[in-house]
């Protein structure tokens, strides 16, 4: 019974130049070498028609086919959109905000050349960089900067008790349609042994994240720093506030009063009912890793943050900006909310 192999070897290769020198025909060869007519005719009229055949330049031959075929990778290192994409990771975009930027440009926005590309082909070639400089540069610029992809194992997070909380479930229903601008989620980000801490606030309809400084954690001074956030936003959208239940936010009912908005409160251990301020928190530690103290940045730091977190392009909005959406907002309120100067502190 013949072989079957998909090629063949370099001895083989010499039998059929030798036997074609003595006059041998394709049949009796192939009965020769165990190998199908049809194998050794195609070696033959591939690469021996014009000059003869010889088996030393029909084996490099076919080596280089090899090297021609097969899946080629849309981003090598070296090649020009692999520059472009690079430039935008070191500016902090994810992958994903660079497919997706891209496929919005082709609406006719604007273009940038070689980056049509998928989410999944980017990380895999930022990924299968070979150990060095560039590939820790280029991780260490993504969300997670994580050395494998995938999921690390989540900690239990301890919470304080609060009083006359009201819970997420008689929050009205308009919020969790996210089609009514003003509704708010809250947190904090905990630096160094809890010792330090970020307020963040996200708005639920544009993702706009505005972050604010905490001297402490104690409950009378994180009212008071969240007021003061939220009062520079114009009244129109400032209308609810969700947190998790954190002791930190003891002086919620004082806070309501300072701000007009209605709180409420989720679940324990149910981050997705805040989901957006989740997600941001996660972002945030892009700037602001753990296990590193946040005591360092005054206001002025944190407003240079939000204002680079709010000029990138999110998924969930179709790739435009939270910038974009917010000022967006701020322009449909009333003309005595749109005078020089209004908004809030993370657009400075």
């Amino acid at each position: 019974m013949a072989i079957h192999r998909r090629s063949l070897t370099v001895f083989e290769r010499s039998i059929i130049e030798v036997r074609l020198r003595d006059g041998w025909g394709v049949s009796a060869i192939a009965r020769a070498l165990d190998r199908s007519r049809g194998t050794v005719s195609d070696e033959i009229n591939r690469h021996g028609r014009a000059l003869g055949y010889r088996a030393q330049s029909a084996a490099a031959a076919a080596q280089a086919a090899r090297g021609r075929c097969g899946r080629r990778r849309r981003l090598a290192p070296d090649g020009a959109p692999f520059s472009q994409i690079a430039a935008l990771v070191r500016m902090g975009w994810s992958p994903e905000q660079i497919s997706g930027r891209r496929k919005r440009m082709e609406a006719g926005v604007e273009q940038i050349s070689g980056l049509s590309v998928s989410h999944e082909a980017i990380y895999t070639a930022i990924y299968a960089l070979p150990r060095g400089e560039l590939r820790r540069e280029l991780i260490a610029c993504l969300r997670q900067a994580k050395p494998m992809r995938g999921r690390k194992p989540k900690g239990s997070e301890r919470r304080g008790k609060l009083c006359n909380m009201t819970n997420i479930k008689l929050r009205p229903e308009e919020v969790e349609g996210r089609l009514i601008p003003g509704h708010w989620e809250g947190d904090l980000i905990l630096g160094a042994g809890g010792a330090s801490a970020i307020g963040t606030l996200v708005e639920r309809t544009s993702r706009f994240v505005v972050l604010v400084h905490m001297p402490t954690r104690k409950a009378d001074v994180v009212a008071s720093a969240f007021a003061g956030a939220l009062n520079a936003i114009p009244a129109g959208l400032r209308k609810t506030l969700t947190y998790d239940q954190g002791k930190e936010l003891a002086q919620h009912e004082s806070l309501a009063r300072h701000t007009g908005m209605r709180i409420f409160f989720a679940d324990p251990h149910a981050p997705w009912q805040r989901g957006s301020n989740e997600n941001a928190n996660g972002l945030l530690r892009q700037y602001f890793p753990k296990g590193t103290s946040l005591s360092g940045f005054d206001q002025a730091d944190l407003d240079t943050v939000a204002a680079s977190l709010n000029d990138r392009p999110r998924k969930t909005l179709d790739f435009a900006t939270p910038n974009e959406q917010f000022t967006a907002l701020l322009a449909a309120q009333a003309p005595e909310n749109n005078t020089p100067g209004a908004g809030v502190r993370s657009e400075t």
